[in-house]
C-alpha cells in the first residue's frame, strides 16, 4: 500500500514538474504567432497606404484643377462647419 503510494506521488511529481515547461512553450507558440500576425498585418497596411499615395499622386497629376477645387470646397466646407459650431449661441438668456 505504501510502495503504490510512493509510486503515484513520484507520478504526480513528475506531470506537475512538466506543467510550467509546456505552459512556457505554449505561451511561446502563442506569442510568435501573434506577432507575425500583427507583422503581417502591418506589412498589409503599409502596401495599402502606399497604393493609396500612389493613385492619389497619380490622379492630382492626371487632374490638377479638380484636385485644387475638391481641396477648396473640402476647406470651405470644413471652415463653415466650424463657423457654425464656434457661434456663441444667442438664446441663452
Amino acid at each position: 500500500m505504501k510502495n503504490s503510494t510512493v509510486r503515484q506521488i513520484q507520478k504526480h511529481r513528475s506531470e506537475v514538474s512538466s506543467l510550467p515547461v509546456k505552459v512556457v512553450e505554449d505561451l511561446r507558440r502563442t506569442v510568435d504567432s501573434a506577432y507575425e500576425e500583427v507583422s503581417r498585418g502591418m506589412r498589409r497596411a503599409k502596401n495599402t497606404a502606399d497604393d493609396v499615395l500612389y493613385d492619389s499622386r497619380y490622379q492630382i497629376k492626371r487632374h490638377p484643377l479638380a484636385a485644387v477645387g475638391s481641396a477648396a470646397a473640402a476647406g470651405l466646407a470644413i471652415g463653415f462647419v466650424i463657423g457654425w459650431l464656434a457661434k456663441p449661441n444667442k438664446r441663452a438668456v
